[in-house]
């Protein structure tokens, strides 16, 4: 037997076999590297969520907001009775009304919603006291049914209200999921 031409082919059927081998060890390990640090990244991504969404300041926030909200609709609500009531006046709403409520919540409204709510406001006063009458897409006037829905409607966009439900629709689904569930 040639033990140098042995050696020589036990060496070069072990150096590939081995290369394979640690080849495998090597992508297996940065697999799992990969793995880890993605769940690494969920779970503090999903902490911050958490964090953020049951922090004392974002529970104010939110309470604060209700608060202002319901303050507010139901100042609403007695100007759209009083023109279910009595239907138009002559007289103006007193937009005062509305005014003192948003100075009682002012420091949890934002810029865009000051805004928002100054337009809805000129339009409720001019509908439920003044000439103005809301009309529909071709022009005619609206009954005042048709108006009040489209008044709550408008009101609803204003006081994100489709996003506040959204929100918390959003926060019930991912706290009842178990984190392993998530990908």
């Amino acid at each position: 037997m040639d033990w140098p031409a042995a050696i020589v082919s036990l060496v070069g059927s072990t150096i590939p076999a081995a290369a394979v081998g640690i080849s495998t060890f090597l992508i297996t390990r940065s697999i799992e590297r990969y793995k880890a640090q993605q769940g690494k990244e969920l779970l503090q991504t999903q902490n911050a969520f958490s964090v953020g969404a049951t922090s004392h300041m974002a529970t104010v926030a939110f309470d604060k907001h209700i608060g202002f909200c319901e303050e507010y609709v139901e100042e609403m609500y007695k100007a759209l009775h009083a023109l279910i009531q009595d239907g138009r006046t002559e007289e103006p709403l007193d937009r005062r009304r509305f005014s003192r409520i948003r100075q009682k919540w002012a420091l949890w409204l934002t810029h865009e919603m000051e805004n928002e709510l100054d337009r809805f406001e000129r339009k409720i006063t001019q509908i439920v006291g003044g000439p103005a009458q809301d009309v529909d897409a071709n022009g005619a006037p609206m009954s005042n049914e048709r108006s009040i829905a489209r008044n709550i409607a408008d009101l609803r966009r204003v006081l994100r209200i489709e996003e506040l439900t959204a929100l918390r629709n959003e926060l019930v689904i991912r706290s009842s999921r178990n984190p392993r569930d998530v990908v």
